[in-house]
């Protein structure tokens, strides 16, 4: 897992990110009331979502769990619609940021320190997601199936597992892609560049280095905070659609080109992120 500098800065990372979160909810939402389970929609008395505000939502939508929250961007968004928000990060710094932000919004959320390759979170919920490229900090197979066992154990029956991770345009892009972006709020901006290091890379493991940069301009200065490289994973699409049958745990429903439900993945759109529906068998 990473212990990338960037992450130590949860509001630069919060702002640096929040770019497509409603259209991310958009689709987390239309997923469970699509695929999951039946009764996932219960009465409001029966979990407390928003102390206060009983306008927000007058049933509760689900009960789902963020892997790798960050800086709760989710978590805080799908909570303001009734869901109810459970959300796990290695980092103490990302969860001490939900957790002032969710009482700062006056909402009930459950936020914990846990690891991805060794989850100890305890509960039943009806969805997870692990957006972000955070999948692919599970360097190995091993690893991948050990994981989406473990999520589906903590599934209701018929729950969902929703993935979002890089996938190269072109072959001769694989470890070489360069993304960048930014997001103001009043007098702070923050640049995000994603890089890529291929001469990381090992065809063997299917794993090279990737790096976050924040270029933060706030009060009249400017300063860098580089992540330093971390090592992830190259998974393909026939390659997770093998390892996903080879867990046992799921079903792959479908897979998407972007956070649409009517725009699969094809080679036509080129699109760089691999966005997965699994069903819990």
């Amino acid at each position: 897992m990473s212990n990338s500098e960037v992450y130590n800065y949860p509001a630069y990372y919060a702002l640096g990110y929040r770019w497509n979160t409603e259209a991310e909810c958009d689709f987390i939402e239309a997923c469970v009331k699509a695929h999951g389970p039946e009764d996932a929609t219960r009465p409001l008395d029966s979990i407390s979502v928003a102390r206060g505000r009983p306008e927000r939502a007058t049933r509760v939508e689900g009960r789902l769990l963020d892997i790798g929250c960050g800086a709760g961007r989710h978590l805080i968004e799908l909570a303001k619609r009734g869901f109810s928000m459970t959300g796990v990060d290695l980092n103490p710094e990302m969860i001490a940021y939900v957790q002032q932000q969710a009482q700062a919004e006056d909402l009930t959320i459950a936020a914990s320190v846990d690891d991805l390759r060794h989850l100890s979170i305890r509960g039943t919920f009806d969805a997870a997601y692990c957006v972000m490229d955070t999948f692919r900090f599970l360097l190995t197979s091993e690893e991948i199936v050990a994981h989406l066992q473990t999520v589906a154990r903590l599934l209701a029956p018929g729950g969902l597992y929703l993935l979002d991770f890089w996938v190269p345009r072109q072959w001769d892009q694989i470890g070489n892609e360069v993304y960048q972006w930014e997001q103001t709020e009043g007098e702070t901006t923050v640049r995000v560049f994603y890089l890529q290091h291929p001469e990381t890379a090992d065809p063997i493991a299917q794993t090279f280095e990737d790096e976050l940069v924040f270029e933060v301009e706030e009060g009249g200065e400017t300063k860098t905070i580089r992540g330093g490289p971390t090592r992830t994973r190259l998974i393909l699409p026939q390659e997770f659609r093998v390892l996903v049958e080879h867990s046992g745990a799921f079903a792959l429903l479908s897979i998407y080109g972007d956070f649409h439900l009517t725009q699969p993945l094809t080679a036509e759109a080129l699109s760089w992120r691999m966005i997965s529906v699994l069903k819990k068998r």
